[in-house]
């Protein structure tokens, strides 16, 4: 009978935090997604690079929405037990709070191990193909330069395209290369593509001519072509040396950063972002015990428990809010580490505590109103 009833409230509680965080995240997701709408739109990124960036974000928003989830699945699930009666049945058979709790606090474990797996793997490697792959399409991807109906000017070029077709082909182009002012050139194509490999990047040119200004001779050099290939830029190594935030590497560079980077980025920031990964999973079990506590004490109200939901979430913004602050001020205090720590432990165990406390001479209040 007990493992059916634990069963029974895990199997709530899972579906409920779920659903509910995968809603969440959802909408929030689709909001930050109309960010990036302007790449597809207006900078010709294909469709699956488009899909490809945004779902990146997915790591990140579930690392910060699943705790709330979970806090409004408990708190969901355990409101409908007062309202349907369930509580009481279960205090009947015997059932302590810790015992109530049980599945609970299980699944709010299952939930942590879940949050490190994203904090120390996927959290960080989601950043940095992210970071790349934004650094790649705002600094050297091709489709980042030309705006049909504008002047465009990049790296001592200036370019105009009437209008970009649906497979990427520019439409009447006009270049004018500044790079070396003793030959300026000026090119008209009727059509052309930048096309971007290891070596570098080009613009295909078709169907135009091209005229170099000397500065020394003052004389015009004029050349017809079918095709020509402008060469834009070259392969920098700004994005293979791109220093990395701190949210993009992995937990060991952040306890261990190599003595080239502790300068730059401060060994102190590095180490407060490690420590921020591995203690915000366990604000979970603070905001799991904080509303098991709060729903499990006092009479039982078949209309439910709105005073007691409303403190419950009060405390947990509370102590999620000390918690990041403690995080974040740890960046300039070390000595805030710790104790982010010890607060965490206090308020998980005074939480417990204040679960299991058995009051001498509280006695179960049934109330039933009438409508």
């Amino acid at each position: 009978m007990n493992k059916i009833i634990d069963l029974y409230l895990f199997r709530q509680l899972s579906f409920s935090s779920i659903g509910i965080t995968l809603a969440l995240t959802a909408a929030i997701w689709l909001t930050q997604s109309l960010r990036f709408l302007d790449f597809i739109v207006n900078r010709g990124i294909s469709t699956g690079t488009f899909i490809k960036f945004v779902l990146l974000l997915l790591p990140d928003l579930i690392s910060i929405i699943l705790p709330i989830g979970t806090l409004i699945g408990v708190l969901f699930v355990f409101n409908r037990l007062y309202i349907d009666s369930e509580w009481v049945v279960l205090k009947a058979l015997g059932f302590s709070h810790l015992k109530i709790a049980i599945p609970a606090i299980s699944f709010a474990m299952v939930v942590i191990s879940f949050l490190y797996s994203v904090n120390l793997y996927f959290l960080p490697l989601s950043f940095q193909k992210f970071k790349d792959l934004e650094h790649s399409i705002r600094n050297n991807t091709a489709a980042t330069i030309i705006q049909p109906g504008e002047f465009n000017t990049f790296k001592g070029i200036t370019f105009y395209a009437k209008h970009r077709q649906s497979n990427g082909v520019l439409k009447g182009i006009l270049i004018y290369d500044a790079r070396n002012t003793q030959k300026e050139i000026t090119i008209v194509a009727e059509q052309g593509m930048l096309v971007e490999n290891p070596e570098g990047m080009h613009f295909i040119l078709l169907n135009g001519n091209r005229q170099e200004y000397d500065a020394a001779t003052g004389q015009p050099n004029l050349l017809s072509f079918n095709q020509y290939a402008l060469d834009i830029a070259n392969p920098t190594s700004e994005s293979k040396d791109r220093e990395r935030k701190p949210h993009e590497k992995f937990l060991n560079e952040l306890l261990n950063p190599p003595g080239t980077e502790t300068g730059s980025l401060g060994a102190d920031k590095l180490k407060a972002e490690a420590h921020k990964r591995l203690l915000m999973p366990f604000t979970v079990l603070g905001f799991v015990l904080i509303s098991l506590g709060l729903f499990q004490k006092g009479e039982y109200n078949r209309r439910g428990r709105v005073k007691r939901i409303t403190m419950a979430v009060i405390l947990c913004t509370i102590f999620e809010a000390a918690m990041l602050g403690l995080v974040h001020l740890s960046e300039k205090l070390p000595s805030l580490n710790i104790v982010a720590y010890i607060f965490c432990a206090i308020v998980c165990v005074s939480a417990f505590l204040f679960l299991i406390e058995k009051p001498l001479g509280r006695r179960l209040i049934v109330e039933e109103r009438e409508n």
